[in-house]
């Protein structure tokens, strides 16, 4: 005779926890909505492209906040608080170079993202909130590295805040408010790093997650637009899930940024210059390397002149940038093929390589004048 007492299938503690989340939230249906999500025409790399970004700005998050842990935020410390943190906190010199290089990660996968979507033709209807919520998006991840260039507050950052702002002075109507408002006094000083400080980790942060939340809910609404080849029966015939194949690329893209980070941030650790002072000496002012070629165009002798600044720096950009925003309603050929879209190809291909030459023409004459 069998004595075993029966068997249950009672849940565990955990599976307790999961089924009081699951009742109130709808956990299983979301994590089931997200992974069964089809793929038309299957996974691609090219789709990594927005989580990655995201997985990016997480660390970002990560890392920004350790380092808030001995970052103090005033013209008397910041130099210092940085110094410290690269040589006396351990592992500090890798956090914050990890920061700085994850920055500029951010800025080339914003452009690569961008790229992929005109090219893929994925602006058009019915996506066209999403390319605007992407432009948004782009402007606060530019707006970043702006502001969190000036914190270490060494000659560098100082400088190319300066020039970084009187760049904005020349916008009309708003740009001597804006700078005046940025600067916080005729020179930068305490204003300007408590404004400049307060904006990167509190203002651009809470707008970033919530144009990122709008940008999700969006595309989940529009579904993915698919490979910009290949017949809806084609594309049908090809469709994958999320999970496993292109999440499974999601996560090797993700590592493999991660560590392409990790070693930048190990070969070329963040060293600082002078402390900054309103006096440049022998140092030449320049942007960010993502800026470069802006800096670089205005010294254009077509661009000389109180006139010929505001062309190159406000009016041109200011334009590109609009037409940007205007381009799905302008462009409503359903055509998505960029090889049957030659003057989207041609102008792609134009600005990309005028960036490229015009950023490399300003790290040539910045090795140049050194």
């Amino acid at each position: 005779m069998n004595n075993q007492p029966p068997t249950t299938n009672e849940p565990n503690a955990l599976e307790k926890v999961v089924d009081f989340v699951d009742e109130r939230v709808g956990l299983k249906t979301l994590q089931a909505k997200m992974l069964n999500e089809p793929v038309p025409g299957g996974s691609r790399w090219a789709y990594a492209f927005g989580s990655v970004l995201l997985f990016i700005f997480i660390l970002q998050v990560v890392t920004g906040i350790l380092l808030m842990f001995y970052y103090v935020p005033s013209t008397d410390h910041a130099y210092d608080s940085t110094q410290y943190i690269i040589h006396e906190v351990e592992y500090g010199w890798f956090l914050l170079s990890y920061h700085f290089w994850g920055s500029s990660a951010m800025v080339v996968m914003v452009f690569a993202h961008m790229s992929q979507v005109f090219l893929w033709g994925a602006y058009k209807k019915p996506r066209e909130l999403i390319w605007l919520v992407g432009l948004a998006l782009f402007g606060i991840v530019m707006a970043f590295g702006f502001t969190g260039y000036l914190l270490p507050w060494d000659q560098r950052a100082y400088w190319a805040t300066v020039v970084g702002v009187e760049i904005m002075d020349k916008t009309p109507l708003i740009g001597d408010f804006m700078a005046r408002f940025l600067k916080g006094g005729p020179t930068p000083g305490q204003m300007t790093l408590s404004r400049f400080f307060v904006i990167h980790v509190m203002v651009l942060p809470a707008g970033l997650m919530a144009l990122a939340g709008l940008h999700i809910f969006l595309f989940r609404k529009a579904g993915p637009a698919g490979p910009f080849r290949g017949t809806s029966a084609e594309l049908k015939a090809k469709t994958d899930y999320f999970f496993p194949r292109q999440i499974w690329k999601d996560i090797v893209a993700m590592a493999s940024v991660f560590l392409i980070i990790c070693s930048l941030a190990f070969i070329e650790p963040v060293v600082l210059l002078e402390q900054a002072t309103p006096d440049p000496g022998d140092y030449h002012p320049e942007p960010e390397w993502y800026f470069l070629f802006l800096f670089q165009l205005l010294r254009l002798k077509m661009f000389g002149g109180e006139f010929g600044q505001f062309l190159g720096a406000i009016a041109i950009p200011g334009a590109f940038m609009g037409l940007l925003a205007a381009l799905p309603f302008i462009d409503t050929n359903p055509e998505r093929n960029i090889f049957k879209r030659p003057a989207s190809l041609v102008s792609w291909i134009v600005i990309m390589v005028g960036i490229l030459l015009f950023t490399v023409s300003a790290i040539l004459n910045r090795e140049f004048l050194h």
